[in-house]
């Protein structure tokens, strides 16, 4: 009977994964590309000064004030405002938000553009909804900026949800600035490796699209965002994994991939462990690291892998910069 059981649960679970607009814990909603250009220039992220909100009641708000410095010359290219939520339920029950946002120094009501969701994806205790939205707001200045958005609970019913922060997001021409090829990426993959997802399965992988010439470039950032990733109460030695340019498992044996390695710096990726970087209060998980010498002149891609960490990740950068 317990075979029966278990076979009955292999295949639900292989159903859910074969979906092609599944939610679940595994990496079944990458995130894509929403710019890519080359151009003299570069971007900015900040969470301002986001930290956790608990449950946001009906009527409640919640505030984060950015200060961000552009070039003198800076025009915007892409600009965007995320805000991080996640555990929206109604009662037991998961439902969406319903939420505003405004910039207090314009008064602007900020129009929402996105919303990327995803969810534990069975039935089961504590099966809310988690994402993120995304709003357009007037483009940034020249020089300092330093301005306050407020999010509001909007909810006609008694639904909460709670904000992991508020993240800002500017791409800019400058004159002065080097040459540069930027991509940047969006979404919201849930990612946890647990209730029978392995860290094979929440994997999630970010592609980056063109050609590149390798011999030009003088530098080359991957920047990555993930709500709740880098914070366990868990005292578990890896809690995730980031692969740049190299699957997350092996095609060939350590021993020969070792020698690879030596003879042909770069060659296979790398991967690195326990990346982001995040806290009690402050739970947007944020990582910024050379891949310079790991890049490819096509095909590049950075993967993402949760073990036991559950993180949402919802936002990627490369920005490879030319001598």
């Amino acid at each position: 009977m317990s075979s029966r059981r278990t076979l009955a649960g292999l295949i639900l679970l292989l159903g859910l994964l074969a979906a092609p607009a599944a939610a679940t814990y595994a990496g079944d909603r990458p995130l894509s590309t929403v710019f890519h250009d080359e151009l003299r220039g570069g971007y900015v992220y900040t969470a301002g000064n986001s930290t956790y909100s608990g449950a946001l009641n009906p009527e409640d708000r919640y505030a984060v004030s950015f200060d961000i410095d552009l070039p003198a010359d800076a025009a915007v290219r892409y600009q965007r405002i995320y805000v991080y939520w996640s555990w929206s339920k109604l009662d037991q029950n998961a439902i969406y938000p319903a939420l505003s946002l405004t910039r207090t120094d314009t008064g602007e009501n900020l129009t929402e553009v996105a919303r990327h969701t995803d969810s534990k994806g069975f039935v089961s205790t504590n099966d809310f909804f988690s994402g993120m939205d995304i709003f357009a707001t007037k483009d940034l200045n020249p020089g300092k900026n330093s301005f306050e958005v407020v999010l509001k609970n909007n909810a006609t019913d008694n639904r909460t949800f709670v904000v992991q922060g508020i993240g800002l997001l500017t791409v800019y021409e400058s004159p002065e600035s080097p040459e540069a090829i930027v991509w940047v990426s969006e979404g919201a993959d849930l990612l946890y490796s647990s209730y029978g997802i392995t860290p094979a399965m929440a994997s999630s992988r970010i592609d980056f699209p063109g050609e590149i010439d390798r011999s030009g470039l003088k530098s080359a950032e991957l920047f990555l965002v993930a709500p709740s990733g880098g914070y366990t109460r868990e005292n578990i030695p890896v809690i995730n994994r980031l692969f740049f340019n190299r699957e997350g498992t092996g095609s060939m044996p350590s021993f020969f991939e070792t020698i690879l390695s030596a003879l042909f710096p770069g060659s296979s990726g790398k991967e690195w462990v326990n990346v982001f970087d995040s806290d009690e209060t402050v739970q947007i998980g944020i990582d910024r690291r050379d891949v310079l010498p790991y890049l490819r002149s096509e095909g590049n891609f950075a993967l993402v892998q949760d073990e036991k960490d559950y993180l949402v990740l919802s936002n990627a950068v490369l920005r490879a910069e030319r001598r």
